[in-house]
Order: structure tokens, then sequence, then C-alpha cells
């Protein structure tokens, strides 16, 4: 999933010939430091139990758990990704897509690529156990909230479709939001 970003994210290329639109620049280091520190701290929780960790021992089972939703979300992603095609931008650093994207992962969430990031961020508080990574997945879960209202704006005011189109699909998670 990081090799997968770092290509998406190298030289820039997701902004080339877009224009910028608002983003969270807070959220710009933060949001490396989250995914890195919650990396980390999940492989330290395998071998090394430890309060500092905020731990928990979860049985063998939720840590099967954790790990098929990490795996569901990696998996998902990657579908969204390929739906997205070139109208990928990072929530921290957006630019307005080419295109209105509606197939794919698209047709039934607005937001595929948040909601599977999400299925990582959680899936790894589950599998380790780990406290830490449990409230570095909240603070992301804040973010990815507030970039979706933000980014639900822009994309109602550039594409005259964006209206309808939010009718006929949910924001995040289908049938609850």
């Amino acid at each position: 999933m990081s090799f997968a970003y770092t290509k998406k994210r190298a030289n820039r290329q997701y902004s080339q010939g877009k224009q910028q639109a608002p983003s969270i620049t807070s959220f710009r280091n933060l949001s490396k430091i989250l995914f890195i520190t919650s990396m980390l701290m999940s492989l330290v929780s395998y071998w090394l139990p430890s309060a500092p960790l905020l731990q928990t021992s979860p049985a063998p089972l939720v840590q099967l758990l954790g790990a098929c939703i990490i795996l569901y979300g990696c998996i998902r992603l990657e579908y969204a990704f390929s739906n997205l095609g070139n109208n990928y931008s990072p929530l921290f650093e957006a630019y307005l897509p080419f295109k209105l994207v509606t197939q794919g992962a698209y047709s039934v969430i607005r937001h595929p690529i948040y909601l599977y990031n999400l299925f990582v961020s959680f899936g790894l508080a589950i599998s380790s156990g780990s406290g830490l990574v449990a409230i570095n997945a909240i603070i992301g879960l804040i973010f990815i909230l507030k970039t979706i209202h933000l980014e639900e704006g822009y994309l109602t005011k550039n594409f005259p479709d964006y209206h309808g189109y939010k009718k006929q699909t949910w924001r995040l998670i289908p049938h609850v939001y």
C-alpha cells in the first residue's frame, strides 16, 4: 500500500494539468506522521507488546479479523484507484479532477478511497491491539470527514452533474452516511 501511494505521489504527477483545489494543509505532515507511526507501532506491537503503546493482547482470531480488514481495504483501494485513473490527488493537496468519476467503486459511494483507507487504519488498530494506533485512526477519520465536506463543496461548484450524483450515491458508508 505504501509503495502504491509513493508511486502515485512521485514527482507530484497527480497535479499535472490540474487546477489547485482547497485542501487542509495542516494535514499534509500529520497524515504522513499518522501513517508511518501506525505502521511502525503495529509492527512493533506484534513482537513487543508493551504498555507505552496502550497495548492489549488481542486473541489470534481478532488479529486475523484485523488482518482481513486490512487486506480487504488494500484490495478495494487498488480498485478505487483504477476507477479514478488520473483524477487522483491526495486529500491533503487537492486538485480539481479532469472529470467526474461515477463508475466502479464510485457508483455506490462518492469517497471510496477515504473509506478503504479507514479500513486499513482501523484494521491495523484491531490486528495490533494498540490503543495508539486506534487513536491515530480516529484522528485520520476526523480529518477525512473535514476533507469530504470541503471536497464536496468544490466538486458541486465545478461539476454541474455532481448535485445529481450526490442524490444517487452515499457519501462514505452505503445506507448509513
